[in-house]
Formats: C-alpha cells, structure tokens, sequence
C-alpha cells in the first residue's frame, strides 16, 4: 500500500485539518451575516433594519419581500418577516476606517460608537429594541448598570436587548419567545383599538338618535299655525 509513494495521513493531522475547516467556515459565515443582507444576500447598505432574532437585512430589500414573497426564493426559511413592525431601523456607525484586518478579513461597515470595535463577527454586538442603537456587547458590560441606552439615553427593558446573529440555540429559543410576546401585545393593542371604535361608533349613533328624537319637527308645528 506504501509502494506507490504516498503517505496515510496520521489523526492528529486530520484533527487539525478538520479544526481548520471549520475555523474557515465560522469566518465565512461572520462576514455573510455581518456584511450581508440576509435577503438579498448584497452588502449591507444604510438604512439597515434588524429583526427580533437579530438578522440583518437592506430595508428596502424587506419592503421588497412584503410585496413579492417570492422575490428572494427561500426568503420564507430565512426570515419570518409579516410587517414593518417585526423589524426595527438601525442607529449604526459607520466605520471610519477601510483598512483590512491582518488576517484578510475585510473592514467591517460599522463599529461601536464605544468601544470603535468592528461588527464583522469576531466580537458581540447587540441592538436596542425600543431606539434601535447598535453597539457591542462588551460596550453595555463595561459601563455602569443603566436602564437607559448608552447612545441615545432613552429608556429600555432587558427584554428589549437582541443580540446580533446570535448562534446560540438557548438565546435564540429566548428571543423567539420575546417575539411571540410582541405579536400578542400587538394583536391585544389591536383589539382593543377596534373594540373602543365600534362602541364610540355606537354611542355616536345611540346619541344622534336621540336628538332626532328631542328635535321639534318644525315642519308639523308650521303646517298647525297655519291651519290654525
């Protein structure tokens, strides 16, 4: 078997092929997510949105989406997008530099407005539901506990936190369930809304009715001085 002058690799060696592969995969996948709509599958452009698991997404490829469920193939899989109001605009920052890492990796299009890291998938970012600031992870852990935003100071709730292209089955299964709570607020909301305009509409119309009926009809009471 060894005649024909090759070799059989040993183990170790294909342990670390195998590690090598999939550090290059994780790579690839990071800067799919993080460079990339997930629709269009073309660079991240301003006005970028996120959705409640976290994917980023060109907003006008989602209005694109909205019209056309079938534009983008499998966008159905990818995204479970009913409305403008299942993602959020993002207040991102532009990257000032467009140099390349040193290991080839591409400048990212934005960083943290705290820290000047790069969202290219290498460190966490997360966004906030409520005032849609991106920032990274590290930038929230550093700063003192603060129910309000570190970019805009608006006021938020832990559950209004979505980490950015999360591969964490756990987190992911967590806003999953935030997004259920969400829609049901609004469906909730919704009802409510209509069930108050259709008894303001009743009283509206139980009120005409009575003043038609309060009203003197004028007619009559001219036709009886006449005659008189």
């Amino acid at each position: 078997m060894g005649n024909d002058g090759g070799s059989i690799p040993r183990r170790n060696e294909m342990v670390k092929e195998k590690k090598k592969d999939e550090k290059a995969d994780r790579k690839n996948q990071a800067i799919a997510q993080n460079y990339f709509c997930a629709l269009s599958k073309l660079p991240l452009q301003e006005p970028v949105v996120g959705d409640e698991l976290g994917r980023l997404y060109n907003r006008q490829a989602v209005l694109e989406y909205l019209l056309d469920r079938t534009v983008y193939g499998d966008g159905h899989s990818i995204c479970d997008i009913q409305s403008l109001k299942d993602v959020k605009t993002l207040n991102l920052t532009p990257n000032p530099s467009k140099k390349s890492s040193s290991l080839g990796q591409p400048a990212a299009q934005f960083v943290c407005p705290i820290t000047m890291k790069e969202m290219n998938g290498n460190s966490g970012f997360e966004f906030i539901w409520s005032c849609g600031c991106a920032f990274s992870a590290q930038a929230r852990r550093e700063l003192p506990d603060s129910a309000t935003c570190i970019v805009c100071d608006q006021a938020f709730v832990d559950k209004d936190v979505v980490p950015i292209n999360s591969i964490d089955t756990e987190v992911l299964d967590l806003l999953r369930e935030r997004r259920l709570e969400r829609r049901r607020d609004r469906e909730e909301k919704r009802a409510k809304a209509k069930s108050k305009a259709r008894n303001g509409k009743r009283k509206n119309e139980d009120g005409t009715d009575e003043k038609r009926a309060d009203k003197p009809d004028l007619k009559s009471s001219k036709v009886q001085k006449t005659t008189a």
